[in-house]
C-alpha cells in the first residue's frame, strides 16, 4: 500500500538522506547493513538497478557479516506473505524465489510456505510461458525430497513445461528403469539440440547429474566417451554453478577406470570449500567408486548431512546418505536399515550401487609417443613376450601371449600360468630360445596355489634369455630391455694411503647375479669358483691394503684380469697374459628411454667403444680390463676429461635443469616429464652432435633438426573474390628442403607441439613464436579444398594476422597495401563527438565513441558489452549521430526497451527525426526514411516487417540486447541477417564470449565470415575451449574478436560514475 500510495518512496528518501549509503566508505559492517537495507528497498519498490548494486555488493564484500543467508531468504522467506509476493512482477518473483529454493536444496533448509506457494498455480498471479521455470524449480525441491509420485504428476500435468529438462528420465531411472531413462533423457537432448544448435548441449543442472549415472549404469559401448564430452559441455558453461563439483567428482571416476590418477589433493580441496549438499553426497559417493579411503572428516559431514535431510523433509538426499554411509563402513547397520526402510517408503532406487567400486585402484600411464617396433612378422599371429622387474638386485620374468591385432599391431598380451607353460602342450608358436627358458620351470609349492605352484629356476632361467629378442620392461610394457652376458666387476681405489679393493656389485650367495647397467641394459652374471674365491678373500666390506704392498696387489690384479672386469685406480701390469691394451674414448652416450609419460635420460662412458660395458663419466677406476667380443681388453680411462665432457653436456642442455633429477651422489640422470620436454633436449643436443652419442631402445628413435623461426617463411598475398585475401608460401628449412605453407600447417594441425613430425622420427623445430603465429593462421584462414594450395583470409583477419606477415618475407598486392593502410588511418582517427549530441559523455564513453566510430569509418561492425548501467545507448547515439547525414538509421530493441530509446533519442539527440511502426502506414514510413531519419522497432516487428526493412540500405543498425538474436535457428535471428547496413552495432550487457554458440551467431551479424561458418568455428573454437578446456584457443579467439568487442565493468570506471543520491 505504501508503495502504491508513494508513501514508501518518501520513506526511502528520508532513511537515505539521514543515513545515506556508500559502497566505498565507512565501517564494513556498516556498509553491509546498509547494502543489505538497499537490497530490502529495491525489492519493496521493484527497482532492479538498485538490487542488482546492492546484491553484487552483499555477494562480494558482506558474507561474514550477514551469514550464509542470501539476502533474498532474509527478505522474502523468514516471514513469507503470498499476497504481497503474488503482486510483484513476474521475473522479480523468479529472481527471488531462485535464491530462496537454490539455498534451500544445497543447504536443506526447508520453507514450507514458499513451497506451498510455488505448488498454488492459482497463487501464481504469471502468464502460462512465464511458468515454466516456476516448474522445473518446484520440480527440483520434489526430487530431493523423494516426492516421485507429486514429481510424476507434476510432469504429466504439463508437459511442454518440461521438453528437454531432462526430469522425465531421472524419475524412470530412481524408479529403477536404466533403459527406459536413457531413452528419454536421449530424447531430450535431442529436444536441448534442436534449440540450441549443432555446438552440443547437455543438462546443466542436477537432472544432468543423474543423467550422467544412468549412462554409468547402463555401461555400454560409448558411453564413458559421451559421459566425457557431456562433462566437458557442462564444465565449460557452468563455472561457479551448483553442480560444477559433484561433475567433476564423477569425471575423476570415469577417468580413474581408464587409469588416469585423478589430483586427489585438489579435490578434496574442492569439496573441503563447497559444503552444498549434492556436492557432499555425489563427491564422497565418487571417492567410495574409485576406491579411496574415505577421510573422517568427510564421514562425519555425510553423516551431518543424513541428519539435516531427514530433518528438513529431504527424503531422498536422507534415505542416499544413510546407503552411502553403511557401505562405506560395514558397522552401520542402522544406517543400512534406515536406508533399506526409506527406499521402500519413497519407491526408488539407491544411487550408491549403480558401479561397483574396484577393490584396488592402480595408476596406469598412457604411452604418449607410438614409434616403429620390430619387422612385421606376418607368418605369426601369436608370439610369446617376457616382461621383466628388476628389484633388490633380482629380476624378476612374467611371460605373456601376445596376438596380432587388425590393425598389425601386436595387443598388450596376457598373462599365462607357469603350470601351463610348464606342461608345455598349445603353445606352437613358442620359439626355441623360449622353451629352453620354460625348461627352468620347476615344481615348489601345491597345484592348488598360484600358477599350479610352479617357478623359475633362476639360475637356469637368466642365462638362457641372454639375447632374447622380446623382452620389456614391465612398468613400460612397449620398451625393449636388453640382457647380455657379463661377469664380475673387481674395483682397485687408492684411499689416502691404502688401497681399497672391492666388488663393483653384491654377487650374493648363488651362482647367478644380475646387474643392472642402463635402464635398459642388464648383465647376467654367471659366477664361477674363482669369482667366489676372490669374493671370499675381499669380503663383503672390502679388502684394505697398504700402499705399500701396491706391487703385490699389481701382480694379483694382473691374474684377475683374465676371468673377471678389473677397475683399477693404479696402473696394472698385463705382461704375459693374452691382453690387448686400447685407446679409451671418453665420448658421452645419453640414454633415452621412455619413462612414465615422458623419458627418461642417463649419461654414461663406454671406454672400449661400441660394444664394451658402460660406465658413468668421471667416476671408477682409471684402469680398466674386460672381455669384449670374446677379447680380453684393457685401457686407461682418462676421468678428468670424461668429467669435463659430462659438464659440457649439461651446461649445452638447459632443459635439463628443468628436468626432474634423478641423481643420487651424482649419476647423472634425469626425467622429462612429457614427450614435449625430450624434444627440446634433443634440440639442445643437436648443436653439439658431434660431442655426443645418443642412443634408445631398439626400434625408438627421434631427431629434431635445427630451429626455424618466422623469418624463414615466404608469404604471397593477393587479393580474391569479395575482397577476401588469398595466401600462399613456403618455410626453407635449409637450403635443400622446402616446405609448403599448407603442407606445415597440417602438419602443425596434427600435433600440439612446437616440433612438427616430419616422418621416420624426424622432426622440425619450430620456435614459439612461429608456431603461435601459424596456429593463428589456421584459426583465422580457411584452407581451400583439394589441390588449391591457397589460405582464404577474410579481410578484417588482417589485423589479427598482422604480427605474421610483418615478420615473415611478405610479398602481397595493392589490395592488401590498401587494406592494411585504411586500417591504420582508422586507429589515427580522432573523431570528435557530435555537437548536436545533447549530453556530456563521461571519459569511458567518449572512448567508446571513438572506437565505434573507427570502425563504423571502415564499415566494420561492432560489440559494445558494456556492464548494465555504464550507457551504452548514449554511446550508441553518438556514434549514429555522427554519421546521421549519411542514411537513415534502423535502432531493434526489445518491446519494453523501445519506449527508452524514444525517450533517450528525443533527449539527447533531437536533430534525428524519430519514427516507429506502431500505426497503419509501415509500408509508407520505411518507403520515406532518408538521412537525419532515426526507425525504433521492436525484435518482434522486425521478424514481422522484415521484408520491408530489408529494401533499405541503412547506413546504421543498432540492435539493444543484441542477446535476443543468439539462437541462429530462430526466425528473429535470420530476419536480422537479411538486413543490409554500412555499420552494424549491437550491444549487450551479458559477457558474450562465454557463451561461444551466442558469439558465433552475433559476430555473423556485426561482421559475416570473420568467424567462419557455423562448422568451422565449432571446429577451430567451440570444441577446443568447450570439451577440451583449450586456454590457448580462447586466447586466440579473444584476439580475433577483441577489436570488434569492448566491454568495460562498473569497476574499471568506478572514479567517473556519479555518487548516487
Amino acid at each position: 500500500m505504501a508503495v502504491d500510495n508513494g508513501l514508501f518512496s518518501r520513506f526511502v528518501a528520508l532513511v537515505e538522506k539521514e543515513a545515506p549509503v556508500s559502497y566505498q566508505y565507512g565501517k564494513w559492517s556498516t556498509r553491509c547493513w546498509r547494502a543489505m537495507r538497499q537490497f530490502r528497498i529495491g525489492v519493496y519498490s521493484r527497482d532492479f538497478d538498485r538490487i542488482d548494486e546492492a546484491l553484487a555488493f552483499l555477494e562480494q564484500n558482506c558474507g561474514s557479516h550477514l551469514g550464509l543467508e542470501p539476502p533474498a531468504v532474509l527478505v522474502v522467506a523468514r516471514a513469507f506473505d503470498p499476497d504481497w509476493f503474488g503482486s510483484l512482477p513476474g521475473s522479480l518473483q523468479f529472481f527471488l524465489l531462485n535464491q530462496v529454493v537454490r539455498y534451500a536444496v544445497e543447504r536443506l533448509r526447508h520453507f514450507p510456505e514458499v513451497q506451498a506457494y510455488l505448488a498454488d498455480e492459482q497463487a501464481l498471479t504469471i502468464s502460462e510461458i512465464e511458468m515454466v521455470p516456476f516448474r522445473r524449480m518446484l520440480a527440483g525441491y520434489y526430487l530431493l525430497q523423494g516426492r516421485l509420485d507429486a514429481l510424476e504428476g507434476l510432469l504429466a500435468a504439463h508437459p511442454d513445461s518440461f521438453q528437454g529438462s531432462g526430469f522425465e528420465g531421472t524419475v524412470t531411472f530412481l524408479r529403477g528403469d536404466t533403459a527406459g531413462a536413457m531413452a528419454l533423457f536421449e530424447r531430450d537432448l535431442e529436444q536441448l539440440q534442436e534449440y540450441a544448435g549443432p555446438e552440443g548441449n547437455f543438462f546443466l543442472g542436477i537432472t544432468g547429474l543423474f543423467c550422467i549415472l544412468a549412462l554409468l549404469a547402463r555401461n555400454g559401448e560409448g558411453d564413458r566417451d559421451l559421459i566425457r564430452r557431456s562433462v566437458a559441455i557442462v564444465l565449460a558453461r557452468c563455472q561457479g554453478c551448483p553442480e560444477e563439483v559433484p561433475f567433476r567428482f564423477l569425471d575423476a571416476y570415469v577417468r580413474s577406470t581408464e587409469g588416469t590418477m585423478p589430483d586427489m589433493m585438489q579435490l578434496t580441496e574442492q569439496l573441503a570449500v563447497d559444503e552444498r549438499s549434492m556436492t557432499t553426497f555425489i563427491a564422497v559417493l565418487a571417492l567410495y567408486w574409485i576406491g579411496v579411503e574415505i577421510p573422517a572428516e568427510f564421514r562425519q559431514a555425510l553423516l551431518e548431512l543424513h541428519r539435516q535431510a531427514r530433518e528438513n523433509t529431504f527424503a531422498w538426499l536422507a534415505m542416499e546418505t544413510a546407503e552411502l554411509l553403511a557401505v562405506i563402513d560395514s558397522g552401520q547397520e542402522e544406517m543400512a536399515s534406515v536406508a533399506e526402510a526409506m527406499r521402500a517408503e519413497l519407491g526408488c532406487r539407491s544411487i550408491c550401487h549403480v558401479v561397483t567400486p574396484e577393490e584396488e585402484w592402480k595408476q596406469s600411464l598412457q604411452e604418449l609417443i607410438e614409434v616403429t617396433r620390430q619387422a612385421r612378422e606376418p607368418e605369426r599371429t601369436t608370439r610369446l613376450v617376457w616382461l621383466v622387474e628388476y628389484v633388490d638386485n633380482t629380476l624378476t620374468l612374467l611371460p605373456k601371449e601376445q596376438r596380432r591385432t587388425s590393425s598389425g599391431q601386436w595387443s598388450k598380451g596376457r598373462s599365462i600360468a607357469l603350470n601351463r607353460l610348464m606342461q608345455g602342450t598349445g603353445f606352437d608358436y613358442l620359439t626355441a630360445q623360449d622353451r629352453r627358458v620354460c625348461a627352468a620351470l620347476e615344481q615348489v609349492g601345491e597345484p592348488t596355489s598360484r600358477n599350479g605352484g610352479c617357478a623359475f629356476d633362476l639360475e637356469k632361467a637368466l642365462p638362457e634369455m641372454v639375447g632374447h629378442p622380446l623382452v620389456f620392461l614391465a612398468r613400460s610394457p612397449s620398451t625393449p630391455v636388453e640382457l647380455v652376458a657379463g661377469e664380475p666387476e673387481l674395483v682397485v681405489e687408492q684411499q689416502d694411503d691404502v688401497l681399497f679393493i672391492h666388488f663393483a656389485q653384491d654377487m650374493g650367495e648363488g651362482n647367478v647375479a644380475v646387474w643392472q647397467e642402463t635402464p635398459t641394459r642388464y648383465r647376467i652374471i654367471q659366477v664361477n669358483e674363482n669369482h667366489r674365491r676372490v669374493a671370499g678373500i675381499t669380503g663383503r666390506k672390502g679388502l684394505r691394503v697398504p700402499m705399500a704392498a701396491s706391487q703385490q696387489v699389481l701382480d694379483a690384479i694382473g691374474n684377475m684380469a683374465s676371468f673377471m672386469t678389473v677397475h683399477s685406480a693404479i696402473d696394472v701390469s698385463t705382461e704375459g697374459q693374452d691382453v690387448t691394451m686400447v685407446e679409451a674414448d671418453p665420448t658421452i652416450h645419453i640414454h633415452i628411454i621412455p619413462y612414465g609419460s615422458g623419458f627418461r635420460l642417463e649419461m654414461f662412458v663406454q671406454p672400449f667403444s661400441h660394444d664394451g660395458p658402460y660406465m658413468k663419466p668421471g667416476k671408477g677406476g682409471a684402469n680398466v680390463m674386460a672381455e669384449v667380443r670374446g677379447r680380453r681388453l684393457q685401457t686407461r680411462r682418462n676421468l678428468k676429461l670424461e668429467e669435463e665432457k659430462a659438464r659440457e653436456i649439461e651446461e649445452s642442455c638447459p632443459i635439463l635443469d628443468l628436468a626432474i633429477d634423478l641423481e643420487q651422489e651424482n649419476e647423472r640422470e634425469w626425467h622429462l616429464l612429457d614427450p614435449e620436454e625430450c624434444l627440446q633436449a634433443l634440440l639442445e643436443l643437436e648443436e653439439i652432435r658431434d660431442r655426443v652419442v645418443l642412443e634408445w631402445p631398439e626400434g625408438e628413435k627421434l631427431a629434431v633438426r635445427r630451429q626455424a623461426g618466422i623469418n624463414q617463411l615466404n608469404l604471397n598475398i593477393r587479393t580474391s573474390q569479395q575482397d577476401w585475401f588469398a595466401l600462399t608460401g613456403h618455410l626453407e628449412v635449409d637450403q635443400d628442403e622446402v616446405i609448403e605453407l599448407k603442407t606445415l600447417l597440417d602438419r602443425i594441425s596434427e600435433s600440439r607441439s612446437r616440433f612438427i613430425p616430419m616422418g621416420d622420427g624426424h622432426f622440425l623445430a619450430l620456435t614459439q613464436e612461429f608456431r603461435n603465429r601459424l596456429e593463428e593462421l589456421i584459426l583465422f584462414g580457411e584452407k581451400q579444398q583439394g589441390d588449391e594450395e591457397e589460405i582464404r583470409i577474410h579481410p578484417l583477419a588482417a589485423i589479427a594476422l598482422d604480427d605474421l606477415t610483418r615478420q615473415a618475407q611478405t610479398r602481397a598486392d595493392d589490395g592488401w597495401r590498401r587494406q592494411l593502410e585504411a586500417i591504420r588511418e582508422a586507429q589515427e582517427l580522432v573523431p570528435e563527438v557530435p555537437t548536436t549530441l545533447q549530453a556530456e559523455l563521461r571519459d569511458y564513453q567518449v572512448e567508446g565513441f571513438v572506437w565505434m566510430a573507427r570502425l563504423a569509418h571502415l564499415g566494420i561492425g561492432a560489440c559494445l558489452a558494456d556492464d548494465m548501467g555504464l550507457g551504452k545507448t548514449l554511446q550508441a547515439l553518438a556514434v549514429i549521430l555522427d554519421f546521421a547525414d549519411r542514411g537513415p538509421t534502423l535502432v531493434v530493441a526489445p518491446t519494453s526497451v523501445c519506449m527508452n530509446w524514444e525517450r533517450e533519442v528525443s533527449r539527447f539527440a533531437p536533430t534525428f527525426r524519430l519514427h516507429t511502426l506502431t500505426g497503419q502506414n509501415r509500408d509508407e514510413v520505411i518507403r520515406g526514411l532518408g538521412k537525419f531519419d532515426l526507425l525504433v522497432t521492436s525484435y518482434t516487428l522486425l521478424q514481422q516487417e522484415v521484408e520491408l526493412l530489408e529494401t533499405v540500405q541503412w547506413q546504421s543498425i543498432v540492435l539493444d540486447e543484441a542477446q535476443a538474436i543468439k539462437n541462429a535457428a530462430t526466425k528473429r535471428s535470420k530476419a536480422a541477417m537479411r538486413l543490409k547496413a554500412r555499420f552494424r552495432l549491437i550491444t549487450t550487457g551479458t559477457p558474450i564470449e562465454n557463451h561461444l554458440g551466442e558469439l558465433w551467431n552475433l559476430f555473423h551479424f556485426i561482421n559475416p565470415g570473420l568467424l567462419g561458418t557455423y562448422k568451422q568455428f565449432n571446429a577451430r573454437f567451440g570444441i577446443p575451449i568447450e570439451k577440451h578446456h583449450d586456454r590457448d584457443a580462447r586466447r586466440k579467439l579473444k584476439k580475433l574478436i577483441r577489436p570488434f568487442m569492448l566491454r568495460r565493468i562498473k569497476s574499471q570506471v568506478l572514479d567517473e560514475l556519479p555518487p548516487r543520491t
